[in-house]
């Protein structure tokens, strides 16, 4: 389905700018996953962001579609910021009505927010509408501008409404092998708990995840990475904290594998006590996040990111995975 067979009053404002976000949402438009790090979230009349302080909130995916369908049926405009990921473009396909809501299966948009908010320890290809996600994180010209979410949407809508061919589905199981394989070779640097630099296993594939009270038994700390790939469920079977550099998008990602081991790491609220120590517009979940919006950053900017987690770690007395303010 081509970007402009979507419905003509359908308007999907994207911005990097807090401000502007602020002004639209005052003109009417609903923001989706509009959150802007420290600056906050950009909240319309239903509250439809689950980052930073609004981490408490359900994934909007799943409040969109069990609870809003068709609630903009009648203003069809948003406004957006970063990448028009399944959950953000979910959700506008259900508060926008452009499928049939029997078209929306409980099974699919529960999927969609699980691999949002809680991505690692399954695969996609062995669960249930898993591969037709996986084909839909796999399309092209996804890009964190207007053109990218119109094309997300027009992408999405096809898939609920016609399918996906098996052998579209063939070719999207052979290219996520081949994206295990890039996220491996994006390997940068592997670091232990008082910064020493390791040496990566030759498979981290055969590595088990590193997450919960694993990390206690961690010899490293943080996995630094280049790529062009999304690889966090390769990755994490190195580290339990990974920084990552996206070269397309000149971003920076910090990320755990989720909320618990975080927390184990970090304390209470995990990496939401860490954004300040990066700098003004770094935000996230207490599990991910990352650079400012709109902010282009250098590979460089990753390993000095990774040295000040590991530098935060320390003051908090974390060594191998074990607090010392922790009994052992």
């Amino acid at each position: 389905m081509p970007p402009n067979s979507l419905p003509s009053d359908l308007v999907v404002a994207h911005t990097n700018d807090y401000s502007t976000a602020c002004r639209l949402r005052d003109d009417g438009y609903e923001p989706i996953e509009c959150a802007f790090g420290q600056y906050g979230s950009v909240l319309g009349r239903f509250a439809l962001d689950h980052h930073g302080t609004e981490s408490h909130r359900e994934g909007v995916a799943l409040r969109a579609c069990r609870d809003l369908f068709g609630a903009c049926r009648k203003d069809r405009r948003f406004v957006v910021t970063g990448t028009p990921d399944a959950d953000a473009v979910l959700a506008i396909v259900a508060l926008a009505g452009l499928v049939p809501k029997s078209a929306l299966t409980e099974t699919f948009y529960r999927l969609v927010d699980r691999q949002d908010v809680d991505p690692i320890g399954f695969d996609l290809f062995e669960v249930s509408g898993g591969p037709e996600l996986a084909w839909f994180n796999q399309r092209p010209e996804l890009h964190p501008t207007e053109a990218g979410f119109r094309r997300a949407l027009a992408d999405m809508v096809h898939l609920l409404t016609d399918g996906v061919p098996n052998a579209e589905l063939d070719r999207t199981l052979a290219s996520d092998r081949n994206r295990r394989k890039r996220a491996i070779e994006g390997i940068i640097g592997l670091y232990g708990w008082s910064g020493v630099r390791q040496t990566p296993p030759g498979n981290p594939e055969l590595s088990p995840l590193r997450r919960g009270v694993d990390v206690l038994a961690a010899s490293a700390a943080v996995l630094v990475v280049q790529s062009t790939v999304w690889g966090f469920d390769v990755w994490y079977r190195l580290a339990p904290v990974v920084v990552s550099y996206a070269q397309r998008q000149a971003k920076v990602t910090v990320g755990c594998p989720d909320k618990q081991t975080a927390e184990l790491l970090f304390g209470p609220g995990g990496l939401m006590a860490v954004w300040p120590q990066l700098g003004i517009g770094w935000g996230g979940r207490e599990s991910v996040g990352g650079s400012p919006r709109g902010v282009r950053l250098a590979l460089a900017n990753t390993e000095d990111t990774a040295r000040r987690v590991l530098a935060y770690l320390a003051e908090r007395g974390v060594r191998g995975g074990v607090s010392f303010s922790q009994p052992h």
